[in-house]
């Protein structure tokens, strides 16, 4: 058979069921579009994972004026110049501590405002920001516990905060619509697919005549059937690249506009052009896949051609 001939085949089948075609390209693109947003999701936890696993630390947040007015706070009145100089001098003396830094309410604030957007932290009203002492610890895993302890309760401490357990409050956070993602991703894959095998079964029957003259003249089985199968791909084909283009906008919507400030600031990690093609390749390869398959499967055991 022609390779001309072949196309043109399809050309007609793709034409001649259009609505059913156009459904069948949206219910795929939408599928691919939830696998591969899953998988850019995995992308940014690999990333910030990665970015943070040298970098936490253990913040020891001091007594602020409302500081007291916090359910079972340990403050009473806000931290003096002296209680700070004591609780540095003692940090910097314990063997479990490597480092200490001290944060005044000044540099506090401005990071805030970094991190959070400067609307939050005005709204919060001045002094709302902590100063604090960010330490390194020899063993972050170990140690933090009986650091913890010791300095919960020391004078001029409002709280000892592990940023690991931020950390992994937004990771969770990120892993949950992941696993959403999945979900929905083959929930709507499987009714792409079972659309695709009815597509494929009523285009076999519009066009038995054609495949019944092409076995008289000696075409094979899988001669007949390939162009049925050529249509599901070119449909998931089409349904990848919309997939791509939705994986894109919605990087462009969320990541860089609604956390565009935690980007910049690097608390979360940039998705680049590079990890939507690959995720867009992953979800090409995978629908061209099932899209043939199906459709193979569509023809053997359904339809007699």
């Amino acid at each position: 058979m022609r390779a001309s001939y072949l196309m043109s085949g399809v050309a007609t089948g793709l034409r001649r069921n259009a609505s059913m075609t156009i459904a069948l390209v949206l219910s795929t693109g939408i599928a691919l579009f939830f696998l591969g947003g899953a998988l850019l999701i995995n992308k940014e936890i690999a990333k910030t994972q990665t970015a943070y696993k040298d970098k936490i630390n253990v913040s020891i947040y001091l007594c602020t004026q409302t500081s007291n007015q916090t359910p079972g706070s340990n403050c009473k009145h806000a931290v003096t110049d002296s209680e700070r100089q004591a609780l540095q001098t003692r940090l910097q003396n314990d063997p479990q501590i490597t480092g200490v830094d001290y944060i005044n309410q000044d540099e506090a604030t401005s990071i805030a405002k970094q991190r959070l957007g400067e609307k939050v932290v005005d709204e919060a009203g001045p002094g709302a920001i902590p100063s604090s002492f960010t330490i390194k610890l020899k063993d972050l895993k170990k140690d933090y516990a009986p650091v913890a302890a010791r300095y919960a309760t020391a004078t001029g401490v409002e709280q000892v905060q592990n940023q690991d357990i931020s950390l992994k409050t937004m990771l969770r956070l990120f892993d949950t619509g992941r696993v959403g993602s999945y979900v929905m991703a083959i929930i709507v894959g499987i009714c792409a697919l079972l659309q695709m095998a009815n597509t494929i079964q009523v285009a076999a029957q519009q066009r038995r005549n054609e495949t019944g003259i092409m076995r008289l003249v000696g075409a094979s089985r899988w001669m007949t059937q390939l162009p049925f199968v050529i249509e599901a791909m070119v449909a998931a084909v089409v349904g990848a690249a919309l997939a791509m283009v939705g994986n894109w906008i919605a990087k462009l919507v969320f990541l860089d506009g609604l956390l565009g400030d935690q980007v910049k600031s690097r608390i979360l990690q940039p998705i680049v052009g590079n990890d939507i093609l690959l995720a867009g390749g992953v979800g090409l390869i995978a629908g061209v896949v099932l899209a043939a398959f199906t459709a193979w499967a569509t023809l053997r055991l359904y339809v007699r051609l």
